[in-house]
């Protein structure tokens, strides 16, 4: 399924069955809207497979993308009509753009895109590490470290997109391990290794580096995606959100405007959480029809209000989130628990009782009952909090420090991860906690016995496997885990608790949060990636989506499914945009193709 040539694909056959439109933009249209299409080849006239191909009215918020078939066709599903800049992206190719105008009608730009040889901007984080040789003991060594060192907060991409001498590169390692100090501490051996390791790899030199070029190919090309990008608190937008590949991944400092997660509510726009300091934004909307970005504030009672982090919508369309403190030295996953009414822009909170604060990682049973990271003092474990009596119920973790994600089997019982201690935690029906210690596995699939024998310090939290954002199967049993170090996701039959692993496609993707469809497939975001992986459990075989923006470091992993459609939520910090990506049918895009005709 995935070939390592000169190109590498993502994506199964079509035959397999795909999602209908939430909101079905490819086959509803308002009257006076226009269909653009065309075709993308490379300069010796070969149809090119997965090129992205983005339209965006200048001066608005909101870009559009699509990706090219087999053939090299593109479709865009029904548009106003304006002014669109075109640009066209493929790993391999330089960009080529246009500006068309499009009126009630059909329109077609066509464009034959050139080679290039700098592929390294292009790339998305596992795939810049994928360029990385693994040759000898100092190669497969730097490359862990780099992983285990730098992609905490970013993608692996962004590690690699500078060129440094060696002073250059300590003076960088230095600076992002101290977190930007003042009075910085002299570089361990470990970090004068990795120097000396990126300086091989990204310095003056000629670099071993071997760049692949990855694109979508199959199913993968189907998706229309929409992204927005988020005004800052303050006003304005970032300069550079990593729509332009030729600048490399979006860069805000791993902050940028503070969004953490989003979801896609039924009226048909996308809410997300706030991790910023400020006056006016807890939770923030983005109108999906006009791009505009409107905030809501949740006042804590001493005069400022409530910071966000998680979020978790409810099956009555009730968003439900964390809200923390303000401050510089404050976590911002300890507060209360906040609700958002979205029909009637009602914000709220409840606190728990006896020093009990709500962490930054929620999710919810069948029968509407909220579940969430809970701690108190030095202890960790879970909230249960019942929306009708209103009430909290405390579950204490029998050893772990800090539970990061969160969800809730169709029983009642609630799952949660002891990240740092490699172990996953649940609460049964009678409200006895357990726990489920993970195995020993291999820091990285590449190291070999003997390469690292030693501790790799990381920044932030963690344990070898690192179980972050899991999600039950509220259609079956199963629970589903993504282990973010361990590269790998696992399920959990909720009846037994016996588990089972699946690898991802490729090394360092750092699967981070899972969402599961009506019809059992597991979506998953990935960290070190602009992409989101489908599972299908029963051939056990991955579909890899790509997203246009380069350096999105997505956390967030959401869907939204109504009569049978499912569309995927994305919140990006650095890139500072949210989006949906929708899933066209083979059938709707050959509507598309016979109305170019």
């Amino acid at each position: 399924m995935y070939t390592y040539s000169k190109r590498i694909f993502f994506g199964v056959s079509l035959a397999a069955a795909c999602a209908v439109l939430v909101f079905p933009v490819s086959r509803t249209h308002a009257a006076g809207d226009g269909w653009l299409s065309g075709s993308v080849t490379s300069a010796t006239g070969a149809p090119l497979e997965g090129a992205a191909v983005s339209a965006q009215v200048p001066g608005e918020t909101i870009t559009t993308s699509v990706y090219t078939g087999r053939d090299g066709r593109y479709f865009f599903p029904a548009m106003k009509p304006a002014k669109y800049h075109l640009r066209v992206q493929e790993i391999g190719f330089e960009e080529s753009e246009a500006d068309v105008n499009l009126g009630s009608q059909t329109q077609k730009a066509d464009f034959r895109m050139k080679d290039t040889a700098d592929l390294i901007l292009q790339l998305s984080g596992y795939q810049a590490m994928a360029a990385l040789p693994e040759d000898t003991v100092a190669h497969r060594r730097g490359k862990a470290i780099l992983q285990r060192t730098c992609t905490y907060c970013h993608e692996a991409s962004t590690a690699l997109r500078p060129r440094f001498d060696q002073h250059g590169w300590e003076v960088m390692v230095g600076t992002m391990t101290n977190n930007f100090s003042p009075n910085p501490r002299p570089l361990t051996p470990l970090q004068k290794e990795l120097a000396t390791y990126l300086t091989e790899m990204r310095g003056p030199e000629k670099s071993p580096m071997t760049p692949k070029a990855f694109h979508p190919a199959g199913e993968a090309t189907l998706p229309v995606i929409y992204e927005y990008d988020v005004r800052y608190v303050d006003g304005g937008y970032t300069p550079h959100n990593g729509a332009d590949w030729r600048y490399g991944p979006a860069s805000s400092a791993g902050g940028g405007g503070g969004l953490h997660d989003a979801v896609l509510n039924g009226d048909g726009n996308i809410y997300f959480t706030s991790t910023g300091n400020g006056t006016v934004r807890s939770i923030g909307k983005i109108d999906t029809k006009t791009g505009a970005t409107t905030d809501f504030a949740l006042p804590l009672g001493n005069g400022t209000i409530a910071r966000s982090h998680g979020m978790y919508q409810a099956d009555d369309g009730i968003i439900w989130f964390n809200g923390a403190p303000q401050g510089a030295g404050a976590p911002v996953t300890n507060g209360v628990l906040g609700r958002l009414d979205p029909r009637a822009g009602q914000i709220t909170s409840f606190q728990p009782p006896g020093g009990l604060k709500v962490g930054g990682w929620l999710g919810a049973d069948t029968k509407g009952v909220i579940w969430a990271a809970g701690e108190h003092k030095e202890e960790a474990g879970a909230l249960r909090f019942d929306p009708q009596t209103k009430t909290f119920t405390e579950f204490q973790s029998p050893h772990s420090k800090m539970t990061y994600g969160i969800t809730a089997d169709r029983e009642g019982k609630g799952w949660w991860m002891a990240v740092g201690e490699d172990t996953i935690e649940y609460a049964d029906t009678s409200g006895k906690v357990h726990e489920i210690g993970l195995p020993d596995r291999p820091l990285a699939e590449y190291l070999k016995p003997g390469d690292i024998t030693e501790k790799i310090p990381q920044p932030g939290v963690g344990g070898v496997q690192s179980p972050r954002r899991p999600r039950a199967d509220h259609n079956g049993m199963d629970i589903w885990v993504p282990n973010w170090f361990g590269n790998s996701l696992m399920k959990i039959d909720s009846r037994t608790a016996e588990f089972k692993y699946y690898g991802v496609p490729l090394p360092g993707m750092s699967p981070y949060e899972a969402a599961v469809d009506s019809k059992h497939q597991v979506w998953v975001s990935f960290e070190n990636g602009d992409e989101v992986g489908r599972f299908d459990p029963k051939t056990e075989r991955w579909t890899v989506y790509g997203w246009p923006t380069r350096g999105t470091a997505q956390r967030c992993q959401n869907i939204f499914e109504h009569d049978g459609v499912v569309e995927v939520v994305l919140a990006s910090s650095a890139a500072q945009r949210v989006g949906r990506m929708v899933i066209r049918t083979p059938e709707e895009v050959e509507q598309l193709r016979q109305r170019a005709r």
